[in-house]
């Protein structure tokens, strides 16, 4: 049962997946190396400083949340309340028996 399910799934995980993972990876390395050099450099260099500022950006707004209370929820408090308890000992020992 398990080579049947095996047999469906491989050609449609090729399909699906595999076969234009590779085409994409193929284009981006074709041209990544058709840049001279010190463009590819300032390629990284600007695709970095964009993800540190959006990091930034998104842990700054985090704490701002934080401090400002915005992140905090209200929560209402509901008091318990007293139990009927029995007053009779004698009564619970007897059933426990």
């Amino acid at each position: 049962m398990k080579e049947k399910i095996k047999n469906i799934v491989t050609p449609l995980y090729n399909k699906v997946w595999h076969s234009p993972k590779g085409k994409i990876r193929e284009r981006i390395k074709k041209a990544c190396d058709d840049l001279p050099r010190n463009q590819r450099l300032m390629v990284v260099t600007v695709l970095l400083s964009a993800f540190i500022l959006t990091a930034f950006f998104v842990f700054g707004n985090a704490c701002y949340r934080m401090g400002a209370g915005h992140a905090r929820k209200s929560i209402e408090i509901e008091h318990i309340r007293q139990l009927d308890l029995p007053t009779d000992k004698a009564v619970e020992y007897e059933d426990a028996r």
